[in-house]
């Protein structure tokens, strides 16, 4: 047996042994040469023998060490070591990675073992002679072997044993997530010792990108992420790169892109005790926390760690504590750094929690990167120019095509993207830029889970993938789906990429195409008990077959029984079987039908449960683990109680319409759920159908002949039949969850590397020196929240230019603004960086929290600010659906409303904010009429369809149709609750209108009020304007504030610009009023005037009114006056606020000084500013005001107001009056620090010169006149 390493690891130690035994250090020299040779020579022997052996089947497979050839091994001992010698033909560039990374390794205690079953179970019936068989295949050179096993013949038990002959990394994949935790738990209850690891998509829900060119409707990503899922694929791949005695079971999302496991082991760090021999060369906290950065790990405080997060603290006595917790980690890491004797710095201790808080020291750690997506940052400035430029070919190729808006769209998407790229390492959606990442070519196939597996397998120079074995699990449904992935996931995107969503590059974030995939896998095992056409045809022998079971039982009988009685058929049979304690799978068309299903059950006393796709992976493998131990005895299923469950208790599986031909329905599928019965000596099925189809007969007969031959089978042997109690109950999310602290490939219990303390707390108590989250201006300036109220609304932060970059809702605004700014506030790195650009935050009150949702959305929606993680283009809130034209109609939530057609057969209710609260009027709904459980009795032939029928429409009319008055149906009361914010935003009312309301000042004796103009767009905020006025009558006087709205609004629509941003005009189809206006004709003529010269081309009338009292507008008028009057008062209050302290809340805390030294480039703050204005009203008077600041802080005793009367009267003159009539202004004999340092003006040439000439009176002085962006000398 060869032991030794490669020739530099031993030439490490050649100094220590020439001490220990004697030898001078020439000989020793010599020694670590020859030895080298001598490991060349083996290494050379053993490749030609194992070529050999697959030529001519010479070598035989072994179980143990004793029973195998030398030649065989001494290739088995040395595979992790001759890889180092191979010819110089290999084309993978991870292979120098992998062999530095692996030899460094070697010499960690238990980093790999050779694979071992660790079953107390010998293989029986026909498990034997397919292992031979299978190893002999694969050992020979077939690259595909196919292994036929009925179900509950231990296909998985022989796969284990074939693994470990072997000795070969190996990747299994399966049709569904389901199966794939199951087949990961059997193997890893086979594989003990070795690294049995789950990979499979981490989404408890998942809705991919989308664009529906029939209705042009864009759906963005949505999902939500298992933490528990996303921990274990980071096992997965650690393992790959750590080990060689690694199974990892995936799902078929192994084949999208993963990132290069290159980048991905690059990123890691080594951290050690300085005192250690592996120093890790990280001796402060702050170079740690970089590397985290790097390695995109989120900071946050408190000790609120999630996997993926780290925190910096510092414990009693000073030193820096670093706690993080690495996504494969079950649990955190503490760093502790200081000062050592010799005065260096460095780290001193390493600490890992334990489950019994407790804490485990150790010497060194290995940190992988939080995401496997992980990108250098010479890589990614590399790549954020690469997408720019392809930004700017697609860009100039769409405006050819004369296709603006979708290159509007593009950029825009863009652009955010690359600012988010830039500042935080990652964007939503990173991984439609992962060719630009990865520097791949155009069209080249992205890296995956099959990348890994190379780096795992030693990789015999050949035309393929590596020394790693592929298994395919139900090989009939799982290839078809490996095909299919890339076609569909290419047609959703070619969509996206040719309406602007996304760039050409899009195209290559893929799944691989079948080719790509058959071209990476050296050598395959397809397994299934019903294996398809293809899968045979592949294979170069005949298949591996398995039909004689271990426990020798037979295939269930089988009974057609007809559909009238089924329901009532089915509850006797689950009651007999749960006397007997034995489980039943039933099994129905659709997953409503399912649910309904497993409710008559539940309602008739039987324990029940359902299970489909719809439930979350976890949800998924809790219900099966309740069937198996006794929880539950009829599991109702859809789709995923086919292939693979290993359920020995089910005695019985029921098949609900069975003669409806279909996917559902067909041969295999009818053979596989079958099947699940298999496992049980009583096994039953029962098939309710009024005919036999073409299907059904072949499953039947296939059934019947296999059950024959296995009858034969045990008289001839004289065996009785058995069942087995099937597998550990527990799933593999709760075996992983349960593991020791101590890991495999992490050292094993009594490793010198670890060693036990008392338990002590994890994460120190005192505050960090390092905490960075709350909001700070570098010049020390804070944000004032006073004057936020705190009520419901939409909050937006803006940057300096004013452009938004953040929107957001709150129930309470002042508190959602505060919880930003606190030093203690937990931000991710995209929040802070926003925060720290952000300068003003300003906001909109709603109506009620649920306005505020669907504003939100559609703000974000129109505006796409770069810091909100998901750009709702497609949000639109759901609907109710009435489906009146179903044989069956229900009642269900809907996204959005159906513009088809067939329209016509449905009625919707809506919109609403939450599907909860759809669920919450259904159920409602339900709870009274009862109409799930009639429709379903209806259906299955147990009820009447006329009287279903009946019972919705009276539903229909009680609780969607009646009268707003009618308060006597409770669901109506909740539904018209939940439907109040679809008034503001979802009405059709308010697709262009504006809202007026008045605010007078509440002070009586002040004749000040607030005009606030409400402009309300495609169920979104387009603008929002206020107007100071003074009422030239009393307060109560309505003729007063008619007139003044008047006033306003004909001064408002004449001041109309090109329209709103975003297509939408200026001018309204209706203005909704508080008050009425006393003269209509002449204000619809002025803005009549107004939108010609504006919109030359926009027709129709234009409607003026106050809110309606009765018919169908009541409630959107009411609901959007409600809207306008809340913010009236808002700005009525503000404005109140800066008369008490005599500013605006922008000027309060004198930040207007800075920001306009800022914005001047001034070498210092102006001590003086001076504004000046000169208006008219509509000719009737001349306005000239004056507002002076000293410090940033309005001197309201300087400020001045001149009103002339019209006769005569000249603005500029006015400006020139004014300028000179005040005392303290361009005056020579007062002291110069009366002058200005700055003039505002508003932008006008003659006005600048005429303050110009004005001030030539003051002594010299440096002076600047600024109006609207420009610096007059």
């Amino acid at each position: 047996m060869v032991t030794c390493r490669r020739k530099e690891l031993l030439c490490l130690n050649a100094k220590d042994s020439s001490a220990r035994t004697g030898i001078s250090r020439n000989a020793m020299t010599m020694l670590v040469a020859a030895s080298a040779s001598a490991l060349r020579a083996v290494t050379v022997a053993a490749v030609a023998s194992r070529q050999l052996s697959r030529t001519h089947s010479l070598r035989r497979p072994f179980a143990d060490k004793s029973s195998c050839s030398t030649s065989a091994f001494l290739s088995q001992a040395t595979r992790p070591y001759h890889s180092a010698f191979a010819s110089s033909k290999r084309r993978d560039p991870l292979l120098a990675v992998r062999m530095n990374h692996k030899a460094a390794l070697a010499s960690a205690p238990g980093s790999s073992l050779p694979f071992e079953v660790t079953s107390r179970f010998e293989p029986s019936g026909d498990q034997p002679q397919a292992i031979e068989k299978l190893i002999k295949n694969i050992e020979e050179g077939d690259r595909f072997s196919v292994l036929r096993g009925v179900t509950g013949s231990g296909k998985t038990y022989v796969l284990g044993h074939t693994i470990a002959r072997l000795n070969r990394p190996t990747l299994v994949i399966c049709h569904n997530k389901t199966l794939a935790a199951q087949v990961a738990r059997e193997l890893k209850s086979f594989l003990g010792n070795n690294a049995v690891e789950l990979f499979v998509s981490y989404y408890n829900h998942y809705t991919p990108e989308s664009y529906a060119e029939a209705t042009g409707t864009y759906i963005a990503k949505k999902s939500s992420v298992n933490d528990e899922i996303d921990a274990l694929r980071h096992r997965a791949t650690r393992a790959l790169l750590e080990r060689r005695d690694v199974v990892i079971v995936a799902s078929v999302s192994c084949i999208y892109g993963l990132g290069l496991p290159r980048e991905y082991l690059d990123a890691s760090i080594s951290v050690s005790v300085a005192n250690s021999s592996n120093g890790s060369g990280v001796a402060t906290s702050d170079a740690l926390v970089a590397k985290l950065d790097a390695m995109l790990y989120d900071h946050v405080e408190d000790g609120d760690l999630l996997r993926g997060t780290y925190e910096i603290s510092d414990d009693v006595s000073g030193k820096a504590i670093v706690t993080l917790w690495p996504p494969h980690e079950k649990m955190p890491i503490r760093v502790a750094f200081g000062t050592h004797r010799c005065g260096e710095q460095g780290i001193l201790s390493i600490y890992q929690a334990t489950n019994d808080a407790s804490l485990t020291e150790l010497e060194h750690f290995r940190i992988f990167p939080a995401k496997h997506h992980v990108t250098s940052q010479d890589k990614l400035g590399d790549a954020c120019v690469a997408i720019e430029d392809e930004l700017a070919s697609r860009v100039e190729e769409l405006n050819s095509s004369g296709k603006y808006v979708e290159s509007q769209r593009l950029q825009q998407r863009v652009m955010n993207d690359l600012l988010m790229l830039r500042e935080t390492g990652h964007c939503q959606g990173t991984e439609n830029y992962s060719r630009h990442l990865a520097g791949r070519r155009a069209g080249e196939a992205p890296d995956t889970l099959l990348n890994y597996m190379k780096f795992a397998g030693d990789q015999e120079a050949g035309e393929r993938g590596g020394d790693w074995l592929l298994v395919i699990d139900e090989s009939h449904v799982t290839v078809p789906q490996l095909r299919a992935m890339y076609h569909g996931d290419r047609a959703r995107k070619e969509k996206l990429v040719k309406h602007g969503f996304r760039l050409p590059s899009a195209l290559d974030n893929r799944p691989l195409q079948e080719h790509e995939f058959w071209e990476e896998v050296s050598q395959a095992v397809l397994v299934s008990a019903t294996p398809s056409k293809r899968d045979l045809e592949r294979a170069e022998r005949e298949p591996v077959d398995m039909v004689i079971r271990p426990t020798h039982v037979c295939d269930p009988v089988c009974y057609v029984r007809p559909k009238d009685e089924q329901l009532e058929d089915l509850l006797k049979e689950v009651r007999h079987r749960a006397k007997r304690k034995e489980r039943v799978l039933a099994v129905a068309l659709t997953k409503r039908d399912a649910e309904d299903l497993a409710s008559f059950l539940i309602d008739h006393g039987v324990r029940a449960d359902y299970i489909h796709s719809g439930l979350t992976t976890v949800e998924r493998a809790d219900a099966l683990k309740s069937l198996q131990s006794g929880d539950i005895d009829c599991l109702v299923g859809v789709n995923l109680l086919r292939e693979g469950l290993d359920l020995p208790q089910v005695s019985l599986v029921a098949i609900l319409n069975a003669d409806s031909e279909g996917f559902l329905r067909c041969e295999t599928s009818l053979l596989q759920t079958i099947g699940r019965a298999a496992r049980n000596a009583n096994g039953e099925a029962v098939l309710y159908a009024d005919r036999v189809t073409k299907s059904m007969q072949a499953c039947l007969d296939e059934t019947e002949r296999r059950r024959k031959q296995q009858l034969a089978h045990n008289k001839e042997n004289n065996v009785e039949s058995k069942s087995t109690n099937g597998s550990n109950t527990l799933s593999i999310f709760d075996l992983l969850r349960d593991e020791s602290d101590v890991e495999s490939y992490g050292g094993r219990e009594g490793d010198s590397n670890k060693k036990r303390i008392a338990p002590m707390q994890l994460v120190p108590s005192s505050p960090s020196v390092h905490k960075r989250n709350h909001l700070k201006r570098a010049n020390g300036d804070i944000f004032m929240t006073e004057h936020i109220p705190s009520k419901s609304g939409v909050y937006f932060w803006k940057d300096a230019n004013g452009s938004i970059l953040y929107i957001g809702k709150a129930k309470k605004l002042r508190s959602r603004v505060r919880s930003y700014l606190s030093p203690g506030a937990k931000h991710s790195l995209r929040i802070r960086t926003m925060l720290e650009k952000a300068e003003t935050v300003e906001f909109i009150l709603t109506p009620s929290d649920r306005d505020a949702l669907i504003l939100e959305s559609n703000l974000i929606k129109q505006h796409q600010p770069p810091y909100n993680v998901l750009l709702k283009d497609d949000e639109t809130y759901p609907y109710i659906c009435a489906s009146i034209g179903d044989r069956y109609p229900r009642f269900f939530p809907v996204p959005r409303r159906l513009e088809s057609a067939e329209s016509s057969r449905y009625r919707y209710y809506g919109p609403y904010p939450h599907y909860s609260e759809i669920n919450s009027i259904l159920d409602s709904i339900e709870r009274k009429y009862d109409l799930r459980v009639k429709s379903f009795a209806a259906r299955y032939g147990s009820g009447s369809g006329a009287e279903y029928k009946q019972e919705f429409t009276k539903a229909l009319k009680e609780v969607f149709e009646a009268p707003a008055a009618d308060k006597n149906c409770s669901v109506l009361a909740k539904r018209e609750e939940f439907e109040e914010a679809g008034l503001l935003f979802g009405s059709d009312y308010n697709h262009c209108r504006d809202v007026v309301a008045i605010e007078p000042h509440p002070n009586d004796e002040t004749r000040a009020a607030v005009v606030y103009i409400l402009q309300l767009r495609d169920g979104t905020v387009a603008g929002r304007f206020s107007y100071a006025a003074t009422l030239q009558a009393g307060l109560k006087s309505v003729d007063s504030l008619s007139d003044t709205i008047h006033t306003i609004l004909e001064r408002h629509y004449q001041s109309a610009g090109e329209g709103i941003p975003g297509k939408k005009s200026f001018f309204p189809d209706e203005i909704l009023t508080e008050y009425p206006v006393n003269d209509m004709k002449t204000l619809k003529q002025s803005i009549r005037s107004s939108r010609r010269q504006a919109e030359p081309n926009r027709k129709g009338a234009i409607q003026i009114r106050t809110p309606n009292k009765r018919g169908p507008k009541v409630r959107s008028d009411e609901r959007a006056m409600i809207f306008a009057k809340d913010n009236a008062k808002q700005v009525a209050m503000a404005r109140i606020i800066r008369d008490e302290v005599g500013a605006l809340e922008s000027s309060i805390d004198g930040t207007a000084t800075k920001e306009l030294a800022r914005l001047l480039s001034l070498e210092k703050e102006p001590h003086r500013i001076e504004c000046y204005d000169i208006s008219h009203t509509q000719g009737m008077a001349t306005v000239a005001s004056r507002v002076v600041f000293i410090d940033g802080k309005p001197a309201k005793h300087l400020s001045t107001n001149q009103n002339r009367l019209a006769s005569g009267f000249d603005l500029y003159r006015m400006l020139r009056s004014l300028i000179e009539s005040n005392p303290q202004s361009f005056t020579p004999s007062l002291p110069e620090w009366s002058i200005a340092d700055t003039v505002d003006h508003e932008k006008g040439r003659t006005k600048v010169l005429i303050t110009l000439t004005t001030i030539t009176k003051a002594p010299p002085v440096n002076l600047l006149v600024y109006y609207l962006g420009y610096i007059v000398d």
